[in-house]
């Protein structure tokens, strides 16, 4: 049965120029993508086509793929990575045009360790004589360097006229997935294209940018939504939360557009400290779960703002619970330290399999031989007993390349070294059995689900605007989004009168959160006391 699209959906479809779309999780964002596309090939000759660029191959093949089971032709489409965009239509078809030469080329890591081309190294948009020269005769050599990729598609489309006219006479789309992630040459010459006459469509999530310390925020999507030549539309309905859950996040950002009659989201008031409130929970757990027809307790999380809260937690809750320790690593959001993370995670996960994880990364018909060097590769991972995972270090770092090419970082490696030799890091990937809860920071939920949530710190000082700069407020803010976007049928937010300090260890008079004073949350919520 094919799936109907919803009225937001509708809106984005029917639009014919250009588009920024804000997506929230769970809002079948990458379904209309796919749909926008098929109504866009649709109406070409088989001589032409559209642009889809993601950030990974992991995510270029699921796009691929999703559009083959719709039956969408791709006629003369690229489906690929930024970096593959670059380098085959862009660098190798027109570096001759600067260079008048046609040599083998060959793709290179980085230009930092080159004892020539070190030069290039940091390369911006606005290239210097010295990097002109030194780019030039690198191309004249055939080496394109990956970390640089970039801007030497841009510099070649600046300066090769032919290079925008072929691309105009090809494709009349270009599609970017995952915009927030953006730099400022992968955003220049997005629209650079744009403004060339290709209709631009880049689609992205804001509020997800809770890794503020990783520089990674998401000002030229942002800059896309303020332009005039862009239509910004929102995919706001959550399809994996409750209702009611969903409206309440998108409150957060003054953007809900109705309150539920069946409330899910609950503010809990406890006389005490997080002493009492796992006393309330061990109380409550069993009634809540048959309320909302929960089997087992890994399907219910404790979610915390750090390690001190966790701790003490551990050492109160009478319930069985594992606890989810959070590591550096899960703190490091380069490309290399997610995907050390994400194969950690797929190791110790009973349903998932090395193939069904090599399948994730490429796909064996696109790209047979990275496909089948990465299932060798992952059946060394996930073959190897828990207390020897030290030993297959390289294995991780190989995955890592294959994804990743450009993306190697000393200080990640070190991290991933740290909890490989470390049993107790180790064991916070493996998940909860059954007749556990789990118990981690906010940080490590993201990009989990459970059918019900307990979230605390919801306190004055600890997830408020009290402190910071506008930014870091900001980055306060979408973590309490996350928190509550991982519920599934009900998440209850838990404030006690009194917090537990780990510094002091100590119990400090407990005010709410600012966050649950903003205006329309209230009314999206039930109050409880117990």
């Amino acid at each position: 049965m094919i799936k109907k699209p919803t009225e937001e959906q509708i809106s984005i479809l029917e639009q014919n120029g250009n588009v920024v779309v804000t997506a929230r999780p769970g809002s079948g964002k990458t379904y209309t993508v796919v749909e926008k596309i098929g109504l866009v090939l649709k109406e070409l000759p088989d001589y032409k086509g559209i642009i889809a660029i993601s950030f990974t191959n992991k995510a270029s093949d699921e796009l691929k793929s999703r559009c083959k089971q719709r039956g969408i032709e791709h006629k003369n489409s690229f489906f690929g990575t930024i970096d593959k965009f670059y380098i085959s239509q862009i660098i190798i078809p027109f570096a001759s045009h600067l260079t008048y030469t046609l040599p083998e080329y060959e793709v290179v890591n980085s230009s930092e360790s080159d004892p020539i081309y070190s030069g290039l190294f940091g390369m911006g948009s606005d290239v210097t004589n010295d990097q002109e020269i030194l780019l030039l005769e690198s191309l004249k050599n055939g080496k394109i360097f990956l970390d640089v990729s970039g801007e030497t598609a841009l510099y070649i489309m600046k300066k090769v006229p032919g290079a925008l006219q072929y691309i105009k006479s090809r494709y009349v789309s270009v599609f970017i997935d995952e915009y927030q992630d953006c730099g400022q040459i992968q955003h220049d010459i997005f629209i650079m294209l744009c403004e060339s006459g290709l209709i631009g469509v880049a689609v992205g999530d804001i509020n997800q940018a809770i890794y503020g310390f990783s520089n990674r925020f998401p000002k030229y999507l942002l800059s896309l939504i303020g332009r005039e030549d862009f239509k910004h539309y929102e995919l706001s309905v959550n399809h994996r939360c409750h209702p009611s859950i969903a409206e309440y996040s998108l409150c957060l950002f003054d953007a809900s557009k109705q309150i539920q009659e069946d409330k899910r989201v609950f503010r809990v008031c406890v006389e005490g400290s997080e002493r009492e409130i796992a006393k309330k929970i061990d109380q409550k757990l069993q009634a809540i779960k048959k309320t909302y027809e929960v089997v087992s307790n890994n399907q219910v999380a404790i979610l915390c703002r750090g390690n001190g809260t966790i701790h003490f937690l551990d050492t109160v809750l009478k319930t069985k619970h594992k606890v989810f320790s959070e590591s550096p690593l899960d703190k490091d959001n380069s490309n290399w330290g997610r995907i050390f993370c994400e194969l950690l995670n797929a190791r110790f996960d009973k349903s998932i399999y090395a193939v069904d994880y090599a399948e994730k990364l490429f796909s064996e018909e696109i790209e047979p031989d990275r496909y089948r060097k990465a299932l060798e590769v992952c059946h060394k991972i996930f073959s190897c007993p828990f207390g020897e995972m030290i030993n297959v270090i390289d294995n991780f770092i190989e995955i890592a390349e294959l994804v990743y090419p450009k993306g190697y970082n000393a200080g990640t490696v070190a991290l991933l070294k740290h909890v490989l030799s470390d049993s107790t890091a180790l064991n916070s990937y493996v998940p909860a059995a059954e007749d556990e809860l789990n118990i981690m920071t906010l940080h490590k939920s993201k990009g989990l689900e459970f059918n019900i949530v307990f979230h605390m710190d919801m306190y004055k000082y600890i997830i408020s605007d009290e402190y910071g700069t506008a930014d870091e407020i900001e980055q306060l803010l979408n973590l309490h989004y996350v928190g509550i976007t991982r519920a599934k049928d009900a998440c209850f937010i838990m404030n006690g009168t009194q917090r537990y300090r780990s510094r002091q260890n100590d119990f400090y008079k407990a005010y709410p959160s600012s966050f649950l004073l903003k205006d329309g949350l209230q009314e999206r919520r039930r109050e409880l006391r117990w």
